[in-house]
């Protein structure tokens, strides 16, 4: 697909459409956060200081670079869990350990948590989904920028209505982020118009910016996207992103070699074969289409990572589907993806 609205990662171009959405946190006793890893690790020091936690439990498939700034605040160990997990994971847990429940991509799961842990969801693939409004864990948290147009932001609530860790003020050095970050997206904007904008500089400004977004001290959330998240029409451009992973299911069939997750966040395949991954991958890169890999587990930071799952992380390959793209757009990236398969 020649567009450049698939340009390299997952940044989102800035979008002035506005509504309203009544998040499923607004309700309840929440806090907003420079990114979802702040909000996390917020959490996580708050409950160590206040209520005794001593150990973080995470899903063995799970994005490392997360883990990196949790880990000065709290042990971090693993539990057995994947996405492509065919039976319930079971837990066992002790008082002083708070359990991470992720909806990877968006889909559901539910461990078996042994012991009086308390229970935190990653909702961060689907913040406005059904999972989100209907949670019973203690705590949940989310990162907004994964499926908003919004430089920073995460959030932290109780769906049970318990006390949550206070907000914290922006840190200069993830100001500097976001004015990065933002500055990215405005110009993107304006690129996408037909603006003789730079792209270099778009890239950029918006990989310095992401170098640097929730690694230094835990930080609040800047002004423009709190004020702005309350204006976001979530709600329809959720609904946009069903709607165009239904085209794309639907355009894109059976393959041999893959299988689609049937997943709510991106349009995830999983290979048979790293190397088909790794060939579908530059292909689609080659066509201008730029998939996701979530995540890479080659360098894990936390041991007790099964190799099954650093195995389906070089097999996995996720194709965005939101409100930036229509279901033609695609119906088109399927057919590249199909005429790519037939050739592997």
């Amino acid at each position: 697909m020649q567009d450049d609205r698939w340009e390299q990662g997952s940044d989102f171009h800035l979008s002035l459409e506005s509504g309203g959405t009544p998040y499923p946190w607004t309700p309840l006793p929440h806090t907003l956060w420079g990114t979802g890893r702040d909000a996390l690790r917020a959490l996580v020091a708050w409950g160590r200081d206040k209520h005794g936690w001593r150990r973080l439990l995470v899903p063995s498939y799970f994005c490392q670079e997360v883990i990196v700034p949790i880990q000065r605040e709290i042990t971090v160990g693993v539990y057995e869990h994947a996405p492509t997990s065919k039976s319930t994971a079971r837990v066992v847990a002790r008082a002083t350990d708070i359990v991470l429940v992720a909806s990877m991509f968006g889909m559901p799961t539910a461990p078996i948590v042994s012991g009086a842990a308390a229970v935190v969801e990653d909702l961060s693939h689907d913040p406005t989904g059904p999972r989100a409004s209907h949670s019973t864990a203690a705590y949940a948290f989310a990162s907004l920028r994964k499926t908003l147009p919004l430089p920073d932001g995460g959030v932290v609530w109780s769906p049970r209505g318990l006390n949550v860790p206070p907000e914290l003020p922006v840190t200069g050095d993830h100001a500097s982020a976001v004015l990065d970050r933002l500055s990215a997206m405005t110009l993107k904007a304006h690129y996408l118009a037909g603006q003789p904008i730079a792209r270099e500089e778009i890239r950029r400004l918006a990989k310095r910016g992401e170098d640097v977004i929730g690694l230094g001290d835990t930080s609040g959330i800047s002004p423009f996207s709190r004020s702005r998240l309350a204006t976001l029409p979530a709600g329809p451009w959720r609904a946009a992103r069903e709607t165009n992973l239904a085209a794309f299911v639907e355009a894109l069939g059976e393959l041999a070699g893959l299988t689609l997750l049937e997943a709510p966040y991106a349009a995830t395949l999983v290979f048979d074969k790293p190397t088909d991954r790794d060939r579908m991958r530059a292909a689609l890169i080659a066509a201008r289409i730029y998939p996701a890999v979530l995540w890479s587990l080659d360098d894990p930071v936390v041991d007790g990572i099964p190799e099954a799952d650093v195995d389906l992380s070089r097999r996995i390959l996720s194709i965005h589907c939101d409100y930036r793209y229509a279901p033609s757009d695609m119906v088109r990236v399927a057919d590249v993806i199909r005429g790519v398969a037939r050739a592997l």
